[in-house]
C-alpha cells in the first residue's frame, strides 16, 4: 500500500510539473519530496492511531478435561469425536455392577437399622428401654443414609454426561480400559460452545480510539481474497502483564515486563460457518473510529491495506 501511495503521489507531482510547467531544480524537487514524505507520514500515523490494526487475532475457546469420578471399566464410548452434543447427552458408560452391589448392600443395612430404631423406640415407650440404644441406632441410620447417598452418587457417576452444549475433540479411552478419578488422566477433552470468543491484541497507543460498537473488519489467511465485517464487543479490562500471582517473593519493579497488547473482543457479523474454519484459526483485524470528522476519511486507506494483505495470502508456494 505504501508503494501504491508513493507511485500515486509521484504521478500527481509529474502531472503538476507538466501542466503548470514548473521548472525542475533542486528547490522544486526538494519541496515535492519533503511534501510527499510529510503528507504520507501524517496519513499513515493518523491511520495507525484512529484505525488501528492487529496481526494477533484468533478465536479462543475453553476446554473441559472430563475426569471420571469413580474407578471402573469403560463398557461403552457413546460420544463421537467432533460431533455436536447437547447438555445431558451421554458421553461414556462405566461398568455399574460393583456400584449397584454396594448400593444394594447399604440400602439393606439402612432398612435394618431403621427397623431396629423403630423397635427400640417402641420398647422404651412400653417397658422403659435404654435411651442410649435409641441414640446409637439414630447415629447408625444417619451414617448409613449418608453412605447410601454416596453410593448412589458413585452409581450415577458411571454414566458421564455433557455438562453443556459442545463436542468432544479427543477421546482417550476405549471399551475395556479403566477410567480412574485422577485429574492427570482425563478420559476425553470437551469443547464448550458457550466459551468461544474472537479476540485481537492491539498495541496500547491507539487504545482510546477502540470503543465498544466500533466497526471492524477481519481477514483470514485460510480465506484469501475475502474480508468480513465485524464490530468491537468490548475491550477486556485486564491484561496478563499486570497479574500478580501468589508467591513467596515480594513484587519487584526490577522485573522487566513487556508492554503487552490490549485484548479486544470482536464479533464477526458476516456468516463464516460455511468455511468450516477450525477454532483457533489465525486472523488479522482492523477497527475503525468514525467519530472524528477528518480522520474518518482515512479509514479507506486501512481498508485498502487490509484487502491487499488478504490477496497476498494467495502467494503460497509450499
Amino acid at each position: 500500500m505504501e508503494t501504491l501511495m508513493i507511485l500515486t503521489y509521484a504521478t500527481f507531482c509529474w502531472i503538476i510539473f507538466k501542466v503548470f510547467k514548473i521548472p525542475v531544480n533542486k528547490w522544486s524537487l526538494t519541496t515535492a519530496v519533503l511534501g510527499g514524505i510529510i503528507m504520507l507520514s501524517v496519513i499513515l500515523m493518523g491511520m495507525a492511531y484512529y484505525h488501528p490494526g492487529s496481526r494477533s487475532a484468533r478465536s479462543y475457546f475453553l476446554t473441559t478435561p472430563i475426569v471420571s469420578n469413580v474407578r471402573g471399566k469403560v463398557v461403552e464410548v457413546v460420544a463421537q469425536p467432533n460431533k455436536l452434543v447437547h447438555k445431558g447427552d451421554v458421553l461414556i458408560k462405566i461398568d455399574e455392577t460393583p456400584f449397584k452391589a454396594a448400593l444394594a448392600d447399604l440400602e439393606a443395612q439402612l432398612e435394618f437399622a431403621r427397623k431396629r430404631l423403630q423397635d427400640t423406640k417402641e420398647l422404651r415407650r412400653v417397658a422403659g428401654g435404654s435411651k442410649f440404644d435409641i441414640h446409637e441406632y439414630e447415629k447408625q441410620v444417619g451414617s448409613l443414609t449418608a453412605r447410601v447417598e454416596k453410593a448412589q452418587f458413585d452409581l450415577d457417576s458411571c454414566t458421564i454426561k455433557a455438562a453443556t452444549d459442545g463436542y468432544v475433540t479427543q477421546v482417550r479411552v476405549r471399551p475395556g480400559q479403566m477410567a480412574v478419578p485422577f485429574p492427570s488422566f482425563p478420559v476425553l477433552t470437551f469443547v464448550n460452545l458457550d466459551s468461544i470468543a474472537f479476540i485481537a491484541g492491539f498495541s496500547q497507543e491507539p487504545l482510546t480510539n477502540i470503543k465498544k460498537g466500533n466497526l471492524a473488519e477481519v481477514i483470514f489467511p485460510a480465506i484469501p481474497g475475502r474480508s468480513f465485517q465485524a464490530h468491537v464487543v468490548r475491550v477486556l479490562p485486564t491484561m496478563a502483564e499486570g497479574e500478580i500471582a501468589p508467591d513467596r517473593k515480594m513484587f519487584s519493579f526490577n522485573t522487566q515486563l513487556p508492554a503487552g497488547q490490549v485484548p479486544v473482543q470482536i464479533k464477526i457479523d458476516d456468516n463464516i460457518s460455511t468455511y468450516d474454519l477450525p477454532l483457533g484459526t489465525d486472523a488479522v483485524v482492523a477497527t475503525y473510529d468514525m467519530s472524528s470528522p477528518f480522520w474518518s476519511h482515512v479509514a479507506i486507506i486501512r481498508k485498502i491495506l487490509l484487502r491487499m494483505q488478504s490477496w497476498q495470502y494467495f502467494l503460497r508456494f509450499h
